[in-house]
């Protein structure tokens, strides 16, 4: 059986300079900022702006070799005889082409109780009755998620344009009735990883509410499509 770590040695991991550098810290806080604190390495490969997944992978398997140096750790064995160092941190799974890390419970409760999560409440810090902006892309940063990361933006963009996907025009209250009212996803027009530096962001003139569908769509490639081109796809297949 591979050793599961408790939240205590988690902590302790997490504290340890020997052991855990500040980019691998940082990768934690990253996955930890997704949705269900889960994420593919491609995803969080653009976001620590490494140039590919075996970066990222490297890292973890550095990062778990440190660890069974002072630690007794027994990792899970592939078919191939080679380890498997990523399940000490992560629960993993395929989903469509991308395989997902998602951090287990200890650790996750470890970056809690240590405050190194580096989640920003930007709905707390700005007062809502004056004129707000919306600080995204700080280089030690990362926040709510990789598409919608501002929850407070977020819902700026939605009181603006509402709920209809703004590409296709999907509408999910109207399709599924009240499971499906406010339901969205809300794109990032520039992708922040190639900005790569503090800027201010404009949820009207910088996101869009657009459906799942629709919001893979534009990620399909490297450069994202603009909403423009992907309605010019849909119409030439009506």
């Amino acid at each position: 059986m591979p050793t599961l770590l408790s939240t205590k040695q988690f902590k302790n991991i997490l504290l340890d300079k020997e052991i855990l550098q500040q980019d691998d810290l940082r990768l934690f806080q990253t996955i930890y900022s997704f949705d269900n604190h889960k994420a593919s390495a491609t995803q969080v490969s653009k976001i620590l702006g490494y140039k590919n997944i075996v970066v990222v992978n490297g890292q973890v398997g550095r990062i778990a070799k440190r660890i069974a140096k002072k630690h007794e750790i027994k990792f899970t064995v592939r078919q191939d005889k080679k380890y498997k160092y990523w399940d000490l941190f992560f629960t993993g799974y395929e989903e469509g082409r991308f395989f997902i890390w998602r951090l287990r419970s200890p650790l996750k409760r470890a970056l809690e109780e240590l405050n190194l999560t580096l989640q920003f409440n930007y709905s707390e810090e700005l007062p809502i009755d004056t004129k707000c902006t919306y600080i995204e892309g700080l280089q030690r940063t990362i926040v709510v998620n990789a598409y919608e990361r501002n929850t407070a933006a977020r819902q700026k963009c939605i009181d603006h344009y509402g709920t209809t996907c703004a590409v296709c025009d999907f509408d999910f209250e109207e399709t599924y009735g009240d499971i499906g009212k406010d339901f969205i996803h809300v794109h990032h027009l520039i992708p922040l990883f190639n900005i790569g530096k503090m800027y201010e962001v404009d949820p009207v003139k910088d996101l869009r509410p657009v459906c799942p569908n629709c919001h893979s769509m534009l990620h399909r490639q490297e450069k994202p499509f603009t909403l423009e081109e992907l309605r010019s796809k849909i119409r030439k297949r009506l």
